[in-house]
């Protein structure tokens, strides 16, 4: 049970500092104030004196007292919440722009995704066209290379002819010696 000891150390430090800080000319009690006891011993003792008229004003100085105390509390809290509420509207803030930036990527990604895309596409176009052409040109070039290689057959068939026809031309005797 810490709490009624806490409870009445507090009591006691506040009567202590209001009976301290009292102006002059109220009755000032020359010991410190002391915690009462948590438990009331019961003795043959005489009754314990009643309190003077003049130690209600304690009272009303502790309530006072307390009264201010709790008043601080109060503002200390308004501020920390107030200051709370501030951090919770900046990191509202701070989260709306980080999805608004978040949002802005995705957007940037889908459109760096799309030109990726068109230009891939461009360039396996380009490489088509290019590849056709080649192919083209290839099929080409083998045509002229099958043409000309006709046409020397033909030459070849020619001078053939012609030699064999040269022969004929020349007299007996000379052809066996050429």
């Amino acid at each position: 049970m810490a709490m009624p000891a806490m409870d009445e150390a507090f009591w006691a430090n506040l009567d202590a500092h209001i009976v301290a800080h009292r102006p002059e000319g109220q009755d000032k009690p020359t010991a410190p104030a002391q915690a009462a006891p948590a438990l009331a011993v019961v003795s043959d003792a005489a009754p314990a004196p009643r309190r003077v008229p003049s130690d209600w004003t304690g009272v009303l100085d502790t309530l006072t007292a307390a009264k201010s105390a709790a008043q601080q509390q109060e503002a200390r809290l308004r501020e920390q919440a107030a200051e709370q509420d501030a951090l919770l509207q900046e990191l509202r803030r701070t989260q709306q722009e980080v999805r608004a930036f978040e949002q802005l990527v995705r957007e940037v990604q889908a459109q760096a995704d799309a030109k990726a895309g068109e230009l891939r596409a461009r360039a396996e176009a380009q490489i088509g066209k290019v590849e056709a052409e080649a192919a083209a040109k290839l099929q080409a070039m083998e045509a002229r290379v099958q043409a000309a290689e006709r046409r020397a057959e033909a030459a070849e068939g020619w001078l053939v002819r012609i030699e064999q026809a040269s022969r004929d031309l020349v007299p007996g005797e000379r052809r066996a010696a050429a």
